[in-house]
């Protein structure tokens, strides 16, 4: 049986983390390496953690200071001996036969990573459920992998759902001290695969956590995503050109949400409005040329361009406000 190596990055989860681990180690594959690192918590996480690894030794613990996820995920690929690697947040959990999923996907279709699809659940004592698992893989050859990253939500950007020959990572490891590590990272791994594979079963519970860092208040460190994004954009003007559209697209829905999250938050930077604006305006000709964009995004994006001080004036009229959230639906 294949190794696999599972890393579950762990802070301050007392609440949580028992539930992750536990739907880890009594999964139907068990030839498993549970890599847990502990990156600095002040709760009784550790504590937790240290009775699990009592009773299996497949449990290895990293006990290290705090460094922020990437950093906790970057220390479980250096000591992982696995053919195949994945993780799981310690807020989350999966499904009984996830890793057998997952892996028998790879396995069967010859690719480098497979995927499978996440629901995100609000209320962490929900009862999980066992969804029915589809047999049908959907293959894509990298090229055509990399347009559906930044098409649609079936690959997506989150490390948490798929499962990865550890051999990607030998010259890849996630961003440290930035906020979206995931989006910085899942490029680069599908540019160095040769094929993905894409299941529709839903096995991995994405708990959304009130106090989680991109469901509070806005701050400076959110434009992480803008200085990741601008590298994806180089990246692809050089290596997939015939994709940079559609990533500039993307950039657009991007600085929209976060104007959208400034306005929630009453962040009020005329200089950081016109940042997200300069955006919109560069790259409105890749929206409304888009015929995958759906009409909401483009409309907004047309009373952006001809009103731009419009993200201003929303976030001191609530009745504004609330008609642009509503329209905001943005389904891409």
């Amino acid at each position: 049986m294949k190794l696999v190596s599972v890393v579950i990055p762990v802070y301050n989860v007392e609440k949580y983390v028992e539930k992750c681990l536990d739907s880890v180690i009594n999964q139907t594959y068990q030839n498993l390496e549970i890599i847990i690192v502990n990156d600095g918590s002040t709760d009784n996480s550790l504590s937790i953690c240290q009775k699990k690894k009592l009773s299996d030794s497949r449990i290895k613990l990293i006990n290290k200071e705090n460094g922020g996820l990437s950093s906790a995920r970057n220390a479980g690929i250096e000591c992982a001996q696995g053919e195949f690697i994945c993780f799981i947040d310690s807020d989350d959990w999966i499904e009984l036969d996830y890793i057998e999923v997952l892996l028998n996907g790879m396995e069967n279709t010859n690719v480098d990573i497979s995927v499978i699809q996440m629901i995100k659940v609000k209320n962490f004592n929900k009862i999980a459920f066992q969804s029915e698992s589809q047999t049908k893989w959907d293959i894509f050859e990298r090229e055509t992998a990399m347009r559906e990253l930044f098409s649609s939500n079936l690959i997506g950007y989150s490390a948490n759902n798929k499962l990865y020959r550890i051999s990607l990572f030998k010259s890849i490891r996630y961003p440290e001290g930035m906020l979206m590590e995931d989006k910085g990272t899942t490029y680069r791994l599908i540019d160095s695969s040769t094929k993905v594979a894409v299941n529709g079963s839903t096995k991995y519970h994405y708990y959304l956590r009130d106090n989680s860092i991109l469901r509070t208040d806005f701050n400076q460190k959110n434009f992480d995503s803008f200085i990741i994004h601008e590298e994806i954009l180089n990246f692809m003007d050089e290596h997939y050109p015939s994709i940079s559209p559609k990533v500039k697209s993307r950039y657009v829905y991007e600085a929209i949400r976060m104007m959208m999250r400034m306005i929630e938050s009453n962040y009020t930077s005329k200089l950081d409005y016109t940042k997200c604006m300069d955006i919109v305006e560069k790259y409105q000709s890749e929206v409304l040329n888009d015929n995958k964009i759906s009409v909401k995004l483009k409309l907004i994006t047309k009373l952006l361009v001809k009103f731009p001080s419009l993200p201003s004036r929303i976030s001191k009229n609530k009745l504004i406000a609330k008609i642009f959230k509503k329209m905001e639906g943005i389904n891409r």
